[in-house]
């Protein structure tokens, strides 16, 4: 007979995480819980521990493609005048500005919300935030280093829930395939550029070398 009470007990503790559970309070002859169904969302696997880092990582991507627009907006001005740069700088914009939209409606389908006072993990230097400062090599390395923080915190919320107690498996899927697979190409693509330029500036004419480039980066974008 106490084993049966310990079970009925351990039954209404799990039930009472269900939403037909609340559904059935909330709407029998005497309604609990004032009429409330709480657990009738969207919510299932880490997604409340994971929902933070998700936010985070929107916020970062927006913040990204903020500094990657201003770069775009000093290389396309009539006093640099680099279209090649501008180009390149707005797509990385669009880029990461379409992530981050892509990111917050994933976190609105697993029935959590976004928060944009959640502030990205990566801290930046304050130098590296003056782009308007910046040479067309300096931009290269800037936005290298920008896309590879971008990849380090994927890895580490794919890993993340990849170990949590709930493995949540749908997250760590939505970040391998949104997320991975670009800013890999983006990576090796920007270390690409920046290795190039540094050959060329060291070969020849500095002013040639860079309107070269920049013309090349107009035919390839």
């Amino acid at each position: 007979m106490l084993f049966f009470g310990v079970l009925s007990v351990l039954f209404l503790t799990v039930s009472a995480e269900y939403c037909y559970t609340d559904v059935e309070s909330a709407c029998g002859t005497n309604p609990k819980n004032g009429g409330l169904i709480s657990n009738c969302n969207a919510k299932y696997g880490a997604i409340d521990t994971l929902q933070a880092d998700l936010q985070a990582y929107a916020n970062a991507n927006i913040e990204t493609s903020f500094e990657f627009l201003l770069m775009s907006t000093h290389f396309g001005n009539y006093e640099a005048n680099r279209q090649g740069f501008k180009g390149l700088y707005r797509k990385l914009s669009d880029n990461s500005w379409e992530e981050a939209i892509n990111l917050i409606k994933y976190i609105a389908q697993r029935g959590g919300k976004m928060d944009l006072n959640q502030l990205p993990r990566s801290k930046k230097p304050i130098k590296d935030s003056k782009v308007l400062e910046l040479t067309e090599l300096n931009s290269l390395a800037k936005a290298l280093d920008s896309e590879k923080q971008l990849a380090d915190e994927a890895l580490r919320i794919h890993a993340q829930a990849q170990h949590h107690t709930k493995q949540d498996a749908a997250v760590a899927h939505y970040i391998e395939e949104h997320f991975m697979e670009s800013l890999s190409e983006r990576v090796r693509q920007l270390a690409g550029y920046s290795n190039d330029l540094k050959n060329m500036l060291e070969e020849r004419d500095a002013s040639l070398s860079i309107f070269l480039f920049d013309e090349y980066l107009k035919q390839t974008l």
